[in-house]
């Protein structure tokens, strides 16, 4: 069976709104947030989303776009 994912919205130390599509649970992913802010001074979307990948091979950042019809 496949795992389900879900897109997290978070803002990093820019201030900039990005997407990350995962099969982690919100606790899960806290904790990965929590360890990384441990290792570095600032957190920056791309770096953690490279992080991230090393425990959840499946993680990505995406783009939402509003469709409308």
């Amino acid at each position: 069976m496949k795992k389900p994912y879900t897109v997290y919205r978070f803002f990093d130390d820019h201030e900039e709104k990005h997407y990350v599509l995962s099969s982690f649970s919100r606790q899960q992913l806290e904790e990965l947030v929590e360890q990384y802010k441990a290792k570095v001074e600032k957190v920056y979307a791309g770096e953690f989303v490279k992080y991230l990948h090393e425990f959840d091979t499946e993680a990505e950042e995406v783009t939402v776009k509003d469709f409308y019809f």
